[in-house]
């Protein structure tokens, strides 16, 4: 890989620190809700619990401290690491990991969650009649976040949780959020999974609304809805642990489509043109034949004439998406079919680093030199770093001292 080569990672994952919430959080209000670590011996290693009961993994790394001290794949691969002591530190400590990305050639990276525990069913633990102490203990993840990124904040960029499970508190966390320093927000694509509205009901039109203002994308990252038929005792006691994660993670790229395809036809790109969205973690591959797929049922089908939003003469779905939304890739051979059906400004580099399918040192230079091989410079700098720098609102003037 060239050493000049400048990459903005846009999907990464932070494994929270055992004293996020217990930091942060009221013992007097909360009690015993709030997330702690604890040893399971039944279970023989370390859990989030809430109610002392364990609710999630403490982490999704596989990355352990290699005989030199750099991140190798846990001899546990592919399940996680059991306990934050086995972990790499770059998991969870903003510092190794600053050190890792010099490593491995990453000038930024944007931070996600650990999907599982401050994902679309945030705290669901707590029980339906807690959504105040999950938007406290949302908010506690956001505020750690941007405390986590200050190490290097033209570097590590923060992405708030949106508590959309209440529109008037999701568009304060957006305010709150977007004056506060936070690049970018994730939320689920599917919040009809978890017991709400379809995307295209108005009743999410404050939350877009004020996210267009705050100059902020919206990251719908993979995985976020229910993810019991895919991965339940049945299918791995049938299947196999391995083959089950193998199929899993393709079919979950699927249900991806199936959230672009609700979005595109949501009228909420129409609605809100300045709105931008990122489909994370998804792959690439399947967006050329979904893309063409709603434009040629679009125009059979005539949703104009029930949709006030769309016109006969108007845009197509391929249109919104390329003028709004964003999908990053990281195992794909990319070739020009693929940018030309997508667009060279809508695609983005990542590396999902320290997770299962995650890219290490070696494969980073693999997918670079051999995945964009077959794309110009002016695209290979586009996906690697100009499209990320501005959609997260980065100095792209200072970015360019580097290259």
């Amino acid at each position: 890989m060239a050493a000049s080569t400048l990459i903005i990672d846009t999907d990464t994952h932070i494994t929270e620190p055992p004293d996020l919430w217990t930091s942060r959080m009221s013992k007097k209000r909360w009690g015993n809700l709030v997330p702690q670590v604890k040893w399971i011996e039944e279970r023989k290693g370390e859990f989030w619990c809430m109610n002392d009961q364990p609710v999630f993994t403490v982490g999704t790394c596989i990355m352990v401290p290699g005989e030199d001290g750099k991140p190798m794949r846990s001899p546990r691969f592919p399940d996680y690491a059991d306990r934050f002591s086995s972990m790499h530190p770059s998991a969870f400590d903003a510092k190794a990991r600053l050190q890792v990305m010099d490593d491995y050639g990453i000038q930024a990276a944007a931070l996600f969650p650990n999907l599982g525990f401050v994902g679309p069913n945030i705290f669901a633990a707590a029980g339906p009649d807690a959504l105040d102490f999950q938007t406290a203990a949302l908010q506690a993840y956001n505020d750690f976040l941007l405390d986590w990124s200050s190490v290097a904040p033209d570097r590590l960029l923060p992405l708030a949780l949106i508590p959309y499970w209440d529109v008037n508190a999701a568009v304060a966390e957006i305010e709150r959020c977007a004056a506060a320093g936070h690049k970018g927000l994730v939320s689920t694509g599917k919040p009809h999974q978890h017991g709400q509205p379809l995307l295209a009901d108005r009743h999410w039109d404050p939350m877009w609304a004020a996210a267009e203002a705050s100059g902020l994308s919206i990251s719908f990252h993979v995985g976020g809805g229910d993810l019991g038929t895919h991965m339940n005792d049945e299918r791995t006691r049938v299947e196999g642990w391995r083959a089950t994660l193998a199929r899993l993670t393709t079919s979950f790229f699927l249900e991806s489509g199936i959230t672009l395809a609700d979005l595109l036809m949501s009228g909420v790109p129409a609605r809100y043109p300045k709105l931008r969205f990122v489909s994370v973690e998804s792959a690439i591959g399947w967006i050329p034949f979904l893309l063409e797929s709603l434009d040629f049922h679009f125009k059979k089908y005539e949703p104009w004439l029930e949709r006030p939003e769309f016109h006969k003469d108007g845009m197509l779905p391929s249109d919104y998406f390329r003028r709004q939304i964003y999908a990053n890739y990281w195992y794909e051979d990319l070739q020009s079919w693929h940018i030309d059906a997508i667009g060279e400004d809508n695609l983005m580099f990542e590396t999902d680093y320290p997770h299962q399918t995650c890219l290490d040192k070696s494969e980073i230079e693999h997918s670079i030199e051999v995945g964009l091989k077959s794309v110009s410079d002016v695209t290979k700098e586009k996906i690697l770093w100009r499209s990320a720098a501005s959609l997260f609102n980065m100095d792209i003037t200072k970015l360019e001292q580097l290259t």
